[in-house]
């Protein structure tokens, strides 16, 4: 059996995670969901440096493609009732792009429900996956986060490099972001009954506000205009001429665009 490569950590908030490294995968979630349904703890971390798309997954694709970045899928058993982790998209992409933040001069936004932007353009996001054991409580919640990074958008820090000779061989840079968007995610999570402490951020992190998106109705594809979040649901609110303002909660509901032109204060970064 293979050995599996992995670290453990404290967090701020006095947890302890298990992070297992991998080189590459097809899929950080997958490889969690498996462990989950095995019994697997409460925060393991499947991390993977790179995710691989295998041959014939692709138009006329004969060899297997890998993309460089962020990549990880953390295991969490939590006493949370489903109405509770209405919230935990928000929570992780805020999260993830104050992590973020810290290792690029790029403008970042938050879509929604999580995806995140970098100068205009999505570069990842997290997706967050559940079983319940019964009507109230959960088996285990799965929350997924993945970035493309390229070194241009976000090059190496002096204190990353610096930290990985000094901590050990295998700590990549990746690594180091993964950890630093865990540090940030825990310390929410732990307010996470108190949406205030992290939807002010999230809200002023929203891309789309104001901008012009589809909306599904009756299998058609509608225009309408994005208003905000719902700071207590996390829903989004949007205004048509035939509806006015609605509220959404379902992304399969809406097409986000996947590129969005910023306005010139926008490219400045935010403070």
């Amino acid at each position: 059996m293979e050995k599996k490569n992995v670290i453990t950590v404290r967090e701020a908030d006095g947890g302890i995670i298990n992070m297992e490294i991998h080189d590459g995968l097809e899929s950080t979630a997958r490889l969690a969901r498996e462990y989950a349904n095995m019994g697997y703890p409460d925060r393991y971390i499947v991390f993977a440096e790179k995710l691989i798309t295998p041959p014939g997954q692709g138009v006329h694709r004969r060899e297997a493609e890998s993309v460089r970045g962020v990549f990880f899928s953390c295991i969490l058993r939590p006493s949370l009732f489903p109405s509770q982790a209405s919230l935990l998209g928000a929570l992780s992409a805020t999260a993830f792009v104050q992590a973020l933040d810290e290792h690029t001069t790029r403008h970042l936004g938050i879509g929604w429900v999580s995806d995140v932007y970098c100068q205009g353009e999505k570069i990842g996001g997290v997706t967050i996956e559940g079983k319940l054991d019964n009507f109230t409580s959960y088996e285990y919640i799965i929350v997924t986060f993945s970035a493309r990074l390229d070194e241009e958008s976000f090059p190496p820090r002096l204190g990353d490099m610096v930290r990985k000779v000094f901590e050990s061989e295998n700590t990549s840079i990746s690594m180091i972001i993964a950890r630093n968007v865990l540090a940030k995610f825990f310390k929410l999570y732990s307010t996470i009954k108190s949406s205030v402490r992290f939807m002010d951020v999230y809200t002023k992190r929203f891309i789309l506000r104001g901008r012009r998106i589809k909306y599904l109705e009756d299998g058609k594809r509608k225009g309408c205009k994005v208003l905000g979040v719902d700071g207590k649901t996390g829903a989004l609110i949007l205004e048509s001429h035939e509806r006015g303002v609605f509220n959404v909660v379902s992304p399969t509901s809406v097409l986000i665009p996947k590129k969005i032109r910023l306005t010139k204060k926008e490219t400045t970064k935010l403070a």
